[in-house]
């Protein structure tokens, strides 16, 4: 497992390199957890409007991740203090609203732009994807993901929200997750879209 976190941790770095993201990505423990720790004075673009960014950015290095090693399970991503799941550790929660300030993207066109060269990576990534067997890949990864944080859900007692997914993707999800007992799965909609919805994975009590 930490060999797999180490080159998924090479990965993101480069990942973020080629956005033109500067980072530290090293692989620590957080809250009884192992994650890739991400340190860097472009947090605030790395996460994105409300996480999409860094969201994203865990899926597609999940993808890699899976491919070369369809057993690993699901790595998360901390960025100086804030995870896909919308958390902020302790050590991020002291520090004083200017460092905020200062790594939220500056105007509109520094997130279009952020926006428009993380869509340039994931299309080169996915041109170099095998295309006979895309759907099913896609399926599988979707399925693991949601496997994966069930078990997260299990475990520390919290509700997990999942990026936002079309209808044939928020399938997989809940068809994967449908028969788990201490499991339910709930579809939130989203702010400015008609089709696209979050999905909500939390405890059945």
């Amino acid at each position: 497992m930490t060999e797999n976190l180490e080159k998924s941790a090479k990965v993101l770095a480069t990942m973020l390199d080629y956005l033109g993201l500067r980072a530290e990505v090293s692989v620590k423990e957080i809250d009884g957890k192992t994650v890739l720790s991400t340190e860097s004075d472009d947090a605030g673009r790395i996460i994105g409007k409300r996480g999409q960014t860094l969201q994203n950015l865990e899926l597609l290095l999940n993808r890699i991740a899976t491919k070369n090693d369809p057993e690993c399970s699901w790595i998360s991503i901390n960025v100086d203090g804030y995870s896909s799941r919308g958390s902020r550790d302790n050590r991020f929660k002291r520090r004083n609203d200017q460092r905020d300030n200062d790594h939220r993207p500056q105007n509109r066109h520094e997130r279009v732009d952020s926006e428009r060269s993380f869509s340039s990576f994931r299309n080169r990534e996915d041109r170099n994807r095998p295309h006979f067997n895309e759907e099913n890949d896609e399926s599988e990864t979707l399925t693991k993901m949601a496997l994966d944080s069930a078990k997260e859900v299990k475990r520390w007692g919290e509700s997990v929200t999942l990026r936002a997914m079309n209808s044939h993707d928020r399938r997989v999800v809940h068809v994967a997750l449908k028969d788990d007992p201490e499991i339910k799965t709930e579809s939130i909609a989203v702010e400015g879209s008609e089709t696209l919805k979050n999905i909500v994975i939390s405890l059945n009590k």
